[in-house]
């Protein structure tokens, strides 16, 4: 009895406000994870600024470099523009995004600092930089090559879209999953870095076309808004989509399958603008594919455990593989 009366005089007797509990400090980060995390998030703002000189360009106009500028002539035939240059920025940003995942798992030092450091970069790589770079492109066409697809107005908004798919695509990663090591082979969505080089290709394709003047350029200018659209909303679906990496290049696989992705990257140097829409467009839409086909034969499209895995590569590129 005497021992409840003391306990019980003890609860009375506690603060009203307890003392938080005190911060937990970060003292040491992985330098090389880290700093290619930065080299991700440096191409984003390079991306965004040569689309800042495509429209501030006094030379030949607001989107066309200087021929000799590039030093290459094989360079400058595939990057002929600021804004393709751009576009190039975002692919080198995944590469980034891909590698500072793999190293730290190689060295067994993933992080929640590590994490949460990749989805702020991807939201300048791959959410900010795809969106400004769509409405570089659409508000600075030629007048002959004028929007009747979409009104003028509304591409910012589509931009807006897009930016807004991303972050929430991100945070819905950060809360649905904690620090695990992951081999899946499905996404849930469209990854984020898949839908970036939808609109990093498109734009290329679009700029060879304009500098060529070869048909379908006007086509392309007035169908990229609603493609950007929809990879908006595939993003933040359930649609499920296979890993590349992990389904295809990781571990031993048969020889007719190494000979086919020869063959691929002797076709892509050939015609690298089309060969790389033909890709990741093919990829974006083989998700709702997929999915279809196998409704229509009364299958599920992919397991909700296997699907929850992904947001991806960089969502996860601290703890799985990237695109």
């Amino acid at each position: 009895m005497r021992g409840c009366r003391v306990s019980v005089i003890a609860r009375f007797n506690q603060p009203d406000n307890p003392r938080p509990p005190r911060r937990r400090r970060l003292r040491t980060i992985q330098t090389l994870p880290t700093l290619l995390t930065l080299g991700n998030l440096i191409c984003g703002v390079a991306a965004i600024h040569f689309c800042m000189s495509a429209v501030l360009d006094p030379g030949t106009g607001p989107t066309f470099l200087r021929r000799g500028g590039m030093g290459s002539g094989l360079v400058e035939n595939f990057l002929p523009t600021f804004v393709s240059i751009s576009g190039l920025m975002i692919f080198v940003g995944m590469f980034f995004d891909g590698m500072d995942g793999r190293v730290a798992r190689f060295a067994h030092r993933t992080s929640n600092f590590g994490g949460q450091l990749d989805s702020l970069a991807d939201m300048v790589t791959f959410g900010l930089a795809p969106a400004v770079l769509m409405i570089t492109v659409l508000t600075r066409l030629p007048k002959e090559s004028e929007l009747v697809l979409m009104p003028g107005r509304a591409i910012w908004v589509v931009g807006a879209v897009f930016t807004c798919c991303t972050a929430l695509r991100l945070a819905r990663f950060n809360v649905e999953h904690a620090e695990e090591p992951s081999d899946h082979t499905i996404f849930r969505g469209l990854p984020s870095p898949g839908a970036a080089a939808v609109v990093a290709s498109l734009v290329i394709l679009h700029q060879l076309l304009m500098i060529s003047k070869l048909s379908g350029a006007a086509l392309l200018a007035n169908l990229l808004p609603y493609i950007v659209l929809a990879c908006s909303l595939l993003m933040v679906s359930n649609v499920p989509y296979v890993h590349i990496a992990n389904r295809y290049l990781k571990g031993r696989r048969p020889f007719e399958q190494f000979a086919m992705i020869v063959v691929a990257l002797g076709v892509f140097l050939s015609h690298p603008a089309p060969v790389l829409v033909l890709f990741v467009c093919g990829y974006a839409a083989s998700g709702p594919l997929a999915a279809g086909w196998a409704r229509l034969h009364g299958r599920a499209p992919a397991s909700r455990d296997h699907a929850a895995g992904a947001a991806g590569p960089r969502e996860d590129s601290r703890n799985s593989a990237s695109l």
